[in-house]
């Protein structure tokens, strides 16, 4: 705790890092503020004992405001930089996101047309060699599709566009076709995913699409950490007025330290280099912010080498 308390007073780093001045950097004019009060105060103590003049003591203290209301309004600037930067920065990810979904949608239309036509007459036949091509193709073009279209959902979350189109639901089905969907990534793995659910389980009040988006971040997850030929399991329960969803697997694991980072945008566990894993790091943060949405909660228990296990629980609808 200390020493992260000595890492926040290092204000030069934070200034530098967000491409600020000293004086347009808040961390410094929080600092200068607190000094000139710290000063303001004795000064105006000495004043006052040694001056019998309430005038003096007047002048001096609105002197004193002036200057703190002047420090004040830098700092406004500063964060208003800031927050402007940040703006630019979505709308620039957004716009870029949604160049990129046209031509990559393009592609995909085009693979399917191709998978559908290689068959039909000796002419249109491709090799096995095309074949493994064109499956590459399609393999990253997937993968790039699901980064731009993660990205394309925080943006709408953070900026409060997302539509959510809720309805009741029963978890065990939704669970299957998202295995399924999974489909590529278990045999590239050579994983095997569980699913243990106690039918019948109640329904819950969520958005499927959104929740799909969920569910694959998590079992995708396990999968990509797990180690080859290893397990994942997926299991469904009901629990006091609650149904769970958890993804445990034997992989990896998250070193202690990060645990704290997980959900935030952007992580990327340490382990992720050692397990060579696609992706940018937005999944976690994408399942918290839909689970918000339903009233439902997410927690993990993690330990290196060991795996990791995510507990999902969504409050169960009133029949």
């Amino acid at each position: 705790m200390f020493l992260k308390f000595i890492d926040e007073l290092d204000f030069v780093s934070s200034c530098r890092r967000y491409k600020l001045g000293l004086w347009q950097c808040p961390n410094f004019l929080f600092l200068v503020m607190a000094m000139i009060t710290i000063s303001s105060m004795i000064g105006t103590n000495y004043i006052a004992r040694r001056y019998d003049d309430e005038t003096v003591t007047v002048i001096s203290v609105s002197l004193v405001t002036a200057l703190i209301m002047i420090i004040g309004g830098f700092i406004i600037r500063g964060v208003e930089k800031i927050a402007e930067a940040n703006i630019m920065k979505s709308e620039f990810i957004s716009i870029i996101s949604h160049q990129l979904c046209t031509p990559l949608s393009a592609i995909k239309w085009n693979l399917e047309v191709l998978e559908t036509e290689k068959g039909m007459g000796d002419d249109n036949k491709l090799t096995p060699k095309q074949l493994i091509f064109l499956k590459n193709i399609e393999k990253s073009n997937e993968r790039m599709l699901k980064l731009v279209n993660d990205l394309l959902e925080v943006i709408r979350i953070d900026q409060g566009r997302s539509v959510f189109v809720k309805e009741k639901v029963s978890l065990v089905q939704l669970t299957q076709e998202v295995i399924e969907d999974l489909g590529y990534l278990k045999a590239a793995k050579k994983v095997i995913v569980n699913l243990r659910d106690s039918s019948p389980l109640p329904r819950v009040f969520i958005d499927p699409k959104k929740m799909k988006i969920a569910m694959e971040n998590l079992i995708g997850n396990a999968i990509k950490y797990s180690e080859e030929g290893g397990e994942v399991n997926v299991i469904l329960k009901k629990e006091k007025k609650k149904v769970m969803f958890i993804v445990e697997d034997h992989g990896a694991g998250i070193p202690r330290y990060q645990h704290s980072q997980v959900f935030e945008k952007f992580f990327r566990s340490d382990n992720a280099s050692r397990y060579r894993t696609e992706g940018v790091g937005l999944g976690l943060y994408l399942v918290r912010a839909i689970l918000k949405n339903f009233s439902g909660e997410i927690w993990f228990e993690s330990e290196v080498n060991k795996g990791s296990t995510f507990f999902v629980s969504l409050p169960i609808v009133d029949r």
